[in-house]
């Protein structure tokens, strides 16, 4: 049987996801991921390829969405020989428009987000390397603890969060029918 999200998780569902949106109706489940700094369990790159805190122009080769990017939000790249292969994007302290959700939330130290790794170089730790580096980041500039937002039918990018320490918190559902919106937050 097929998992969930490689059904949704693809050109197709996203035009069903996106014909559904403009004509007024969007549903949402997302997890609330949450470590503390100190216990995010998250090692560093084998040498195969370069993790930094990069210009945002570096990731553009792989469709980044680098315009939504806040003045202060940081771009952290796997690169091997200078050829992006992965970004997430890291702000601390900030506010941010969560465009599933239809809601502005302010997140305490680290928000991690757009986790991406190219599909011809995913199983090879570029995603557990970047993670480690964000961590890294966001400590030094002060956050003592880190927070993703990821959809209920993302399994790579949930599995990702819990292998490193990051435990889902809270639950946040949304749901809009024309005018009629219905959002629930609880614990996880």
């Amino acid at each position: 049987m097929p998992q969930l999200w490689r059904l949704t998780r693809n050109r197709y569902g996203r035009a069903v996801y996106d014909a559904l949106a403009r004509i007024g109706v969007t549903a949402t489940v997302m997890y609330e991921y949450v470590a503390t700094l100190e216990d995010a369990a998250v090692e560093a790159t084998d040498g195969s390829y370069e993790v930094a805190v990069c210009d945002p122009e570096r990731v553009t080769g792989l469709d980044a969405p680098v315009g939504e990017l806040q003045s202060d939000e940081m771009v952290v790249a796997a690169l091997e020989d200078g050829t992006p292969r992965g970004y997430l994007f890291c702000s601390v302290d900030a506010t941010h428009e969560i465009h599933p959700l239809e809601q502005t939330l302010a997140f305490e130290g680290a928000y991690l987000r757009r986790v991406f790794v190219d599909p011809d170089h995913r199983n090879r730790g570029i995603a557990t390397a970047m993670l480690a580096e964000a961590c890294r980041q966001a400590r030094e500039r002060g956050a003592r603890r880190a927070t993703a937002l990821v959809a209920l039918d993302n399994a790579p990018s949930r599995a990702l969060f819990e292998r490193h320490g990051f435990v889902p918190r809270r639950t946040r559902r949304y749901v809009r029918i024309g005018p009629f919106t219905h959002r629930t937050t609880r614990a996880a």
